[in-house]
């Protein structure tokens, strides 16, 4: 008698459900239809991972893991370290001596040169002087002459301190793929590559640098 009553309950829930059913519009049963058809997809993929299990070769990867820092010093703390140094082994004041490395070091950076090097051009030249001009018209902390070469490293504007040095360094490069050493690249960007009338000039200007390139590297901090 109990089993007849389950039966004839189970019967009238289904066609409750049936008549339900029915009565839904047709987008509704798409979405139904579609919810459960996600839901027996991640049903599967649930077996599927635990007949697996850790143990069958398998490694879990971890998504969205924090990037690496980069072991690089950041840009900022690379100028105010270089500027310290170049303060206090040349004498130039803090202020000016950090405005004129981030310069430097950028110059450097874009014509792979040695930024010790370039930081003791540019004191040899002009003392770290932005307005600096010589008898024979060159300007600038790096003392170049615009009439040579403006048109080669194509600035309108040398008098500009930060694009004065970027074209200093670009000659300076220029000179040393032509020579082949810093030496050599030196006393041309002194007197000339061509030059052969002056060259103990050249030789001197190229040691001069060379003893305050010395000096800067191996200057403690």
């Amino acid at each position: 008698m109990l089993t007849g009553k389950v039966t004839i309950g189970i019967s009238r829930k289904l066609q409750t459900l049936s008549a339900a059913w029915r009565a839904l519009p047709v987008a509704g049963r798409f979405l139904v239809r579609v919810q459960l058809a996600f839901v027996l997809i991640a049903l599967s993929v649930a077996v599927v991972v635990s007949e697996l299990g850790p143990d069958r070769g398998y490694q879990s990867i971890a998504f969205a893991l924090p990037a690496v820092e980069s072991e690089s010093m950041p840009w900022q703390t690379e100028v105010d370290a270089f500027g310290h140094k170049v303060s206090q082994a040349f004498g130039v004041k803090r202020q000016t001596a950090t405005e004129f490395a981030g310069w430097i070091l950028e110059a450097s950076e874009r014509q792979h040169l040695d930024p010790e090097l370039l930081a003791s051009l540019v004191l040899t030249e002009s003392s770290f002087r932005k307005n600096a001009i010589s008898h024979v018209g060159a300007i600038g902390p790096a003392q170049v002459r615009p009439e040579f070469w403006s048109g080669f490293c194509g600035s309108n504007n040398l008098h500009d301190p930060a694009e004065n040095i970027y074209c200093g360094a670009q000659v300076l490069s220029h000179l040393r793929d032509r020579c082949g050493d810093d030496a050599c690249a030196l006393q041309a960007y002194n007197v000339g590559i061509y030059d052969r009338t002056n060259q103990a000039a050249g030789r001197r200007y190229a040691s001069k640098i060379g003893r305050y390139r010395e000096q800067l590297r191996d200057f403690p901090l």
